[in-house]
């Protein structure tokens, strides 16, 4: 029955089809091995599937300006922030499945800045996921800074439609309810997704004719780049030293984080000292699962929950108080003016400004804001520290920065346009 294509792969009843008379989904079985559910899901028209198949391949699969290494990697960066875990999964192994050399895929689906791509290559990612996630930000001043990066306006103009295909890629997978074709509980893990059932071990077959034998009870993890880790194993070891530089290198993001949840300069101070020395007393069981960083601010932030539990604050971090379900924000002031929060952060003239207005937020706000707009922790890294999800953080981001823009709007409203 290996001609039988359909079945409960998605939220809709694929129409059976006998692929020697679909000529377009053997041409996808001979270069992958397999019939992926994306496609599967929509035997209802196969006339769609010849049309997708013809775009993704003049888009992806055909060389152009940019690389297929690059294609791929956008894909991985935008299906990665826009959550689909279907898209994610697929292409991580697609990626191995082409030999493709450089760091793990997963790794550039979940944080291509602390990998050693190129600069350049960090630069292009960037400029994909903004557009991804804020399109009304992108600015003539982003071209021309990937222009700067040597791309040209070719390699400009594919990263903008591969960003196109690939939104359009996640978008069907969610509406179709596309069940990933391997092992996803890494991958949804990381993207803090419930984890979809587990798929078995698929036979793909590049174009190569070498087979590769993928097994989906074996994902490799993620492998975390910590430029800390060598000076934590010398303090591990007793060098007092090393753990000196480690203060030096933290102890003002630390101090920042605790000025956002005390919004007190004085108790700030002492729970510098505190996370320090606590830091100090349980490093040797640090086992270099997160960054010493995430693990480091995870600490200020419970110190600083802590003294405001001592000062019966009402502010709360956590969502047993119930705050997530409260009424929208609804904006009363918030004017026309270009800039996220941490490009405004950028600027010394407005440091203060910004600062002060966000020392004004509910702390479950405010503190999510500082970490990831003003500290640049990535949004796992951050959801990480706070103990939440990425849905939920990305929950409090909006809301806090909606609050933010409106509390400056008035002040900043025209200068900011032009930052």
């Amino acid at each position: 029955m290996a001609g039988s294509v359909g079945g409960m792969m998605s939220y809709l009843n694929g129409a059976p089809v006998d692929e020697k008379d679909f000529p377009t989904l053997l041409d996808i079985k001979a270069a992958f091995g397999f019939i992926p559910n994306f496609f599967r899901a929509q035997t209802l028209r196969p006339d769609l599937i010849d049309a997708e198949v013809g775009l993704i391949g003049t888009i992806l699969l055909k060389e152009g300006a940019l690389t297929r290494k690059q294609k791929e990697y956008i894909f991985l960066v935008c299906s990665a922030d826009n959550l689909s875990t279907y898209c994610v999964t697929a292409h991580c192994e697609i990626v191995r499945m082409l030999g493709i050399e450089g760091p793990e895929p997963e790794q550039i689906a979940l944080d291509h800045t602390v990998t050693n791509i190129p600069p350049a290559e960090k630069a292009l990612l960037d400029f994909a996921v903004k557009l991804n996630n804020h399109p009304r930000d992108v600015r003539r001043e982003d071209i021309v800074a990937l222009r700067e990066c040597s791309f040209g306006d070719e390699h400009i103009l594919e990263t903008v439609i591969m960003v196109g295909l690939t939104k359009f890629a996640n978008f069907v997978s969610f509406g179709l309810g596309t069940v990933p074709d391997f092992d996803s509980s890494t991958i949804s893990g990381q993207l803090g997704l419930d984890r979809v059932s587990d798929q078995p071990k698929k036979e793909l077959n590049p174009s190569s004719g070498n087979s590769v034998l993928i097994n989906e009870s074996v994902v490799s993890r993620v492998l975390v780049i910590d430029e800390d880790a060598d000076l934590v194993t010398r303090t591990q070891t007793g060098e007092l030293d090393a753990f000196d530089e480690l203060v030096h290198r933290h102890q003002q993001r630390i101090y920042r984080t605790l000025m956002a949840i005390t919004r007190n300069p004085d108790e700030a101070e002492d729970g510098l000292q505190n996370v320090f020395l606590k830091a100090f007393q349980h490093i040797g069981g640090f086992q270099g699962a997160s960054k010493f960083v995430t693990w480091l601010t995870r600490i200020a932030i419970n110190e600083g929950a802590e003294r405001l539990r001592v000062r019966t604050a009402v502010d709360s971090l956590g969502e047993e108080e119930g705050l997530e379900d409260e009424a929208p924000f609804r904006p009363r002031d918030v004017r026309a003016w270009g800039g996220n929060p941490e490009e405004m952060y950028s600027k010394a003239e407005l440091k203060h400004k910004v600062e002060q207005e966000l020392l004004k937020l509910p702390a479950k706000y405010r503190i999510a804001v500082m970490l990831r707009d003003l500290q640049q922790f990535t949004t796992e890294e951050t959801a990480e520290i706070l103990k939440i999800g990425v849905p939920a953080l990305k929950s409090r981001l909006l809301r806090g920065r909606l609050m933010l823009r409106e509390a400056l709007a008035s002040s900043l409203g025209r200068r900011a346009a032009n930052v």
